[in-house]
Protein backbone atom coordinates (compact mmCIF):
# COMPACT_ATOMS: atom_id res chain seq x y z
CA UNK A 1 0.00 0.00 0.00
CA UNK A 2 2.63 2.28 0.92
CA UNK A 3 4.93 1.84 -2.37
CA UNK A 4 1.50 2.49 -4.42
CA UNK A 5 0.64 5.56 -2.67
CA UNK A 6 4.23 6.63 -3.25
CA UNK A 7 4.05 5.95 -6.79
CA UNK A 8 0.57 7.87 -7.03
CA UNK A 9 2.05 10.60 -6.24
CA UNK A 10 4.89 10.54 -8.55
CA UNK A 11 2.38 10.28 -11.35
CA UNK A 12 0.21 13.39 -9.95
CA UNK A 13 3.84 15.21 -9.87
CA UNK A 14 4.17 14.67 -13.44
CA UNK A 15 7.08 12.43 -15.55
CA UNK A 16 7.79 16.49 -17.57
CA UNK A 17 10.09 13.95 -20.00
CA UNK A 18 7.06 12.43 -20.97
CA UNK A 19 4.68 15.13 -20.98
CA UNK A 20 2.82 15.51 -23.81
CA UNK A 21 3.65 19.32 -26.23
CA UNK A 22 1.06 21.49 -26.74
CA UNK A 23 1.03 23.05 -30.33
CA UNK A 24 0.53 27.00 -30.29
CA UNK A 25 -0.99 27.96 -33.53
CA UNK A 26 1.10 30.86 -35.45
CA UNK A 27 0.03 34.36 -36.42
CA UNK A 28 1.07 36.50 -39.58
CA UNK A 29 0.80 39.57 -37.10
CA UNK A 30 2.38 41.56 -40.70
CA UNK A 31 -1.04 41.33 -41.91
CA UNK A 32 -2.71 42.88 -38.81
CA UNK A 33 -3.29 46.56 -38.72
CA UNK A 34 -2.95 48.96 -35.48
CA UNK A 35 -1.70 46.19 -32.97
CA UNK A 36 -1.67 47.08 -29.28
CA UNK A 37 -0.14 45.29 -26.63
CA UNK A 38 -0.39 44.78 -23.08
CA UNK A 39 2.17 46.20 -21.09
CA UNK A 40 0.75 45.03 -17.38
CA UNK A 41 -2.20 42.28 -16.84
CA UNK A 42 -5.22 43.85 -17.43
CA UNK A 43 -9.09 43.43 -16.54
CA UNK A 44 -11.43 41.95 -18.87
CA UNK A 45 -14.99 42.61 -17.42
CA UNK A 46 -14.77 42.58 -13.45
CA UNK A 47 -13.40 38.66 -12.89
CA UNK A 48 -10.83 37.87 -15.90
CA UNK A 49 -7.39 38.46 -16.22
CA UNK A 50 -5.65 39.01 -19.40
CA UNK A 51 -2.02 38.14 -19.37
CA UNK A 52 0.80 40.96 -19.95
CA UNK A 53 1.66 40.06 -23.58
CA UNK A 54 -1.54 39.76 -24.58
CA UNK A 55 -2.27 41.52 -27.97
CA UNK A 56 -5.28 43.36 -29.58
CA UNK A 57 -6.64 44.96 -32.27
CA UNK A 58 -9.94 46.66 -33.49
CA UNK A 59 -11.72 44.76 -35.51
CA UNK A 60 -14.05 47.52 -37.46
CA UNK A 61 -13.75 51.25 -38.42
CA UNK A 62 -16.13 51.95 -35.50
CA UNK A 63 -14.00 50.38 -33.18
CA UNK A 64 -17.40 48.74 -31.58
CA UNK A 65 -14.88 45.38 -31.25
CA UNK A 66 -11.44 44.10 -30.45
CA UNK A 67 -10.33 40.87 -30.94
CA UNK A 68 -7.58 39.60 -28.76
CA UNK A 69 -4.26 37.49 -29.26
CA UNK A 70 -3.09 36.17 -25.94
CA UNK A 71 0.77 35.42 -25.37
CA UNK A 72 2.25 31.63 -25.83
CA UNK A 73 1.55 29.21 -23.48
CA UNK A 74 -1.77 31.04 -22.65
CA UNK A 75 -5.84 29.80 -24.29
CA UNK A 76 -9.11 30.99 -23.72
CA UNK A 77 -11.76 29.15 -21.93
CA UNK A 78 -14.68 30.04 -24.04
CA UNK A 79 -18.40 29.08 -23.38
CA UNK A 80 -21.96 28.74 -25.45
CA UNK A 81 -24.50 29.49 -23.34
CA UNK A 82 -26.84 28.45 -25.67
CA UNK A 83 -25.89 24.73 -26.02
CA UNK A 84 -23.91 24.50 -23.03
CA UNK A 85 -20.71 23.86 -24.86
CA UNK A 86 -17.09 24.85 -23.06
CA UNK A 87 -13.86 24.79 -24.71
CA UNK A 88 -9.94 25.64 -24.70
CA UNK A 89 -9.22 27.73 -27.91
CA UNK A 90 -6.26 29.68 -28.59
CA UNK A 91 -8.54 31.96 -30.97
CA UNK A 92 -11.91 33.54 -30.81
CA UNK A 93 -11.93 35.67 -28.05
CA UNK A 94 -12.81 39.25 -28.44
CA UNK A 95 -14.50 42.28 -27.14
CA UNK A 96 -17.44 43.90 -28.29
CA UNK A 97 -19.92 46.95 -27.85
CA UNK A 98 -23.76 46.90 -29.00
CA UNK A 99 -26.05 49.91 -29.22
CA UNK A 100 -29.47 49.67 -28.41
CA UNK A 101 -30.70 52.06 -30.81
CA UNK A 102 -29.62 54.18 -33.75
CA UNK A 103 -25.39 54.87 -33.85
CA UNK A 104 -22.23 52.69 -32.69
CA UNK A 105 -20.53 52.35 -29.37
CA UNK A 106 -17.01 52.33 -29.24
CA UNK A 107 -14.61 50.14 -26.92
CA UNK A 108 -12.44 51.90 -24.83
CA UNK A 109 -9.37 51.00 -22.67
CA UNK A 110 -7.21 51.68 -19.99
CA UNK A 111 -4.79 50.32 -17.50
CA UNK A 112 -6.84 50.89 -14.44
CA UNK A 113 -10.30 49.83 -15.69
CA UNK A 114 -9.56 47.58 -18.48
CA UNK A 115 -12.14 47.39 -21.27
CA UNK A 116 -15.64 49.31 -21.52
CA UNK A 117 -17.96 51.11 -23.90
CA UNK A 118 -18.37 54.98 -24.79
CA UNK A 119 -21.31 55.81 -26.59
CA UNK A 120 -19.85 57.24 -29.57
CA UNK A 121 -22.84 57.93 -31.68
CA UNK A 122 -25.42 55.51 -29.79
CA UNK A 123 -28.30 57.55 -28.83
CA UNK A 124 -29.39 54.21 -26.86
CA UNK A 125 -27.59 53.24 -24.58
CA UNK A 126 -23.95 50.88 -24.62
CA UNK A 127 -23.93 47.11 -23.69
CA UNK A 128 -20.45 45.96 -23.64
CA UNK A 129 -19.83 41.59 -23.80
CA UNK A 130 -16.51 39.54 -23.54
CA UNK A 131 -17.34 38.15 -27.22
CA UNK A 132 -17.11 38.92 -30.82
CA UNK A 133 -20.29 40.60 -31.94
CA UNK A 134 -20.98 37.14 -34.48
CA UNK A 135 -20.01 34.88 -31.71
CA UNK A 136 -21.63 32.63 -29.00
CA UNK A 137 -18.89 31.71 -27.35
CA UNK A 138 -18.27 34.32 -24.92
CA UNK A 139 -14.68 34.65 -22.71
CA UNK A 140 -14.98 33.01 -19.59
CA UNK A 141 -11.14 32.74 -18.11
CA UNK A 142 -7.98 32.57 -19.62
CA UNK A 143 -5.71 29.53 -19.19
CA UNK A 144 -2.32 28.00 -18.36
CA UNK A 145 -1.47 25.57 -21.08
CA UNK A 146 1.81 24.38 -19.83
CA UNK A 147 0.60 23.04 -16.80
CA UNK A 148 -1.57 20.61 -18.86
CA UNK A 149 -1.23 17.51 -16.60
CA UNK A 150 -2.06 17.23 -13.45
CA UNK A 151 0.52 18.48 -10.56
CA UNK A 152 0.70 19.29 -6.94
CA UNK A 153 3.45 22.10 -7.43
CA UNK A 154 1.78 25.26 -8.36
CA UNK A 155 2.89 26.69 -11.93
CA UNK A 156 4.20 29.61 -12.87
CA UNK A 157 1.17 31.24 -14.17
CA UNK A 158 -1.86 30.35 -12.61
CA UNK A 159 -5.34 30.63 -14.64
CA UNK A 160 -8.35 33.54 -14.44
CA UNK A 161 -11.91 32.37 -14.68
CA UNK A 162 -15.26 34.10 -13.81
CA UNK A 163 -17.25 32.51 -11.53
CA UNK A 164 -19.44 31.00 -14.64
CA UNK A 165 -15.81 29.88 -16.09
CA UNK A 166 -14.57 28.03 -12.22
CA UNK A 167 -18.13 25.88 -12.94
CA UNK A 168 -18.21 24.90 -16.94
CA UNK A 169 -14.11 24.37 -16.50
CA UNK A 170 -14.58 20.63 -15.79
CA UNK A 171 -17.11 20.41 -18.41
CA UNK A 172 -14.00 20.48 -20.94
CA UNK A 173 -12.71 17.40 -22.99
CA UNK A 174 -9.54 17.75 -21.80
CA UNK A 175 -10.06 18.74 -18.24
CA UNK A 176 -12.00 15.51 -18.09
CA UNK A 177 -9.96 13.12 -19.47
CA UNK A 178 -6.89 14.36 -17.80
CA UNK A 179 -8.97 14.05 -14.21
CA UNK A 180 -9.85 10.52 -15.12
CA UNK A 181 -6.58 9.34 -16.17
CA UNK A 182 -4.99 10.31 -13.24
CA UNK A 183 -8.25 8.70 -11.03
CA UNK A 184 -7.70 5.64 -13.35
CA UNK A 185 -4.45 5.17 -12.35
CA UNK A 186 -4.79 5.97 -8.73
CA UNK A 187 -7.41 3.44 -8.27
CA UNK A 188 -6.51 0.81 -10.53
CA UNK A 189 -6.00 -1.72 -7.74
CA UNK A 190 -7.79 0.06 -4.97
CA UNK A 191 -11.49 0.74 -3.57
CA UNK A 192 -12.33 3.98 -4.36
CA UNK A 193 -13.67 5.91 -1.29
CA UNK A 194 -16.85 6.27 -0.26
CA UNK A 195 -16.81 9.90 -0.59
CA UNK A 196 -17.00 9.66 -4.48
CA UNK A 197 -20.93 8.49 -4.64
CA UNK A 198 -22.45 9.93 -1.55
CA UNK A 199 -22.88 14.12 -1.02
CA UNK A 200 -21.20 14.43 2.23
CA UNK A 201 -17.72 16.11 2.16
CA UNK A 202 -16.13 13.70 4.67
CA UNK A 203 -14.14 10.82 4.49
CA UNK A 204 -12.29 8.02 5.99
CA UNK A 205 -8.65 10.10 6.96
CA UNK A 206 -6.90 6.70 8.23
CA UNK A 207 -7.63 5.43 4.39
CA UNK A 208 -7.91 8.88 2.38
CA UNK A 209 -6.07 12.11 2.02
CA UNK A 210 -7.44 15.19 0.05
CA UNK A 211 -4.26 17.19 -1.62
CA UNK A 212 -4.03 20.29 -3.62
CA UNK A 213 -3.08 20.21 -6.93
CA UNK A 214 -3.06 22.36 -10.36
CA UNK A 215 -4.67 21.79 -13.96
CA UNK A 216 -4.08 24.02 -16.73
CA UNK A 217 -3.40 26.71 -13.64
CA UNK A 218 -7.26 25.97 -11.75
CA UNK A 219 -6.64 24.82 -8.43
CA UNK A 220 -8.46 21.59 -7.36
CA UNK A 221 -8.53 18.98 -4.84
CA UNK A 222 -8.54 15.10 -5.72
CA UNK A 223 -8.97 12.66 -2.77
CA UNK A 224 -6.18 10.30 -3.07
CA UNK A 225 -4.78 7.03 -0.57
CA UNK A 226 -3.26 7.83 2.35
CA UNK A 227 0.35 7.26 3.19
CA UNK A 228 2.86 7.64 6.43
CA UNK A 229 5.89 8.32 4.03
CA UNK A 230 4.21 10.89 1.77
CA UNK A 231 5.60 13.97 3.41
CA UNK A 232 8.99 12.51 3.58
CA UNK A 233 9.34 12.06 -0.16
CA UNK A 234 6.89 14.92 -1.40
CA UNK A 235 7.75 17.54 1.00
CA UNK A 236 5.59 20.56 -0.89
CA UNK A 237 2.37 18.22 -0.84
CA UNK A 238 -0.55 20.42 0.15
CA UNK A 239 -2.66 18.01 2.68
CA UNK A 240 -6.51 19.83 3.06
CA UNK A 241 -8.34 19.21 6.09
CA UNK A 242 -11.73 17.58 5.66
CA UNK A 243 -13.84 18.98 4.36
CA UNK A 244 -11.56 21.78 3.11
CA UNK A 245 -12.08 25.31 3.66
CA UNK A 246 -12.38 28.20 1.01
CA UNK A 247 -11.57 31.99 1.76
CA UNK A 248 -11.75 35.04 -0.26
CA UNK A 249 -8.39 36.60 -0.77
CA UNK A 250 -9.09 39.10 -2.62
CA UNK A 251 -10.80 41.75 0.06
CA UNK A 252 -14.36 40.04 0.23
CA UNK A 253 -15.60 38.82 3.44
CA UNK A 254 -17.52 35.76 2.80
CA UNK A 255 -18.85 33.55 -0.04
CA UNK A 256 -16.33 31.69 -1.12
CA UNK A 257 -17.39 27.90 -0.22
CA UNK A 258 -15.93 24.25 -1.05
CA UNK A 259 -17.68 22.81 -4.21
CA UNK A 260 -17.66 19.45 -6.23
CA UNK A 261 -18.22 18.20 -9.91
CA UNK A 262 -18.71 14.21 -10.54
CA UNK A 263 -18.09 12.75 -13.45
CA UNK A 264 -16.36 8.95 -14.35
CA UNK A 265 -17.66 7.73 -10.39
CA UNK A 266 -15.20 10.17 -9.40
CA UNK A 267 -15.13 13.35 -7.37
CA UNK A 268 -12.94 16.52 -8.02
CA UNK A 269 -12.87 19.22 -5.46
CA UNK A 270 -12.66 23.53 -5.95
CA UNK A 271 -13.47 26.52 -5.01
CA UNK A 272 -16.36 29.11 -5.90
CA UNK A 273 -18.08 32.32 -4.93
CA UNK A 274 -15.85 35.19 -4.78
CA UNK A 275 -13.51 36.80 -7.66
CA UNK A 276 -10.01 34.54 -5.42
CA UNK A 277 -11.04 31.93 -3.63
CA UNK A 278 -8.10 30.18 -1.56
CA UNK A 279 -8.50 26.05 -0.79
CA UNK A 280 -6.85 25.15 2.67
Amino acid sequence: MRRLALLIIAIIVGFHSCKKNTEITKFNLNKIESNYILEEPTLLGDEIILPKGTQWKFTDKDHSEVEFILPPGFAFLLYNKATGQAKISLIGGGYSCTCSENGSCTVFWNDEFGYGCLQNTCKGTCTGKKAKKNSNFTIEGVIYLKNDMIDINKPTNTASLSSIGKEIFFNVTEVRNEIKRTYDFVYKHIKTPDAFTEDALEFDRDKYIMVKTYLYGVEMALLIPNDENIDEFFPSIQKLSSPSSCDCSSGESSGCELKTKGFFGYKVYYCNGCKTCTMH
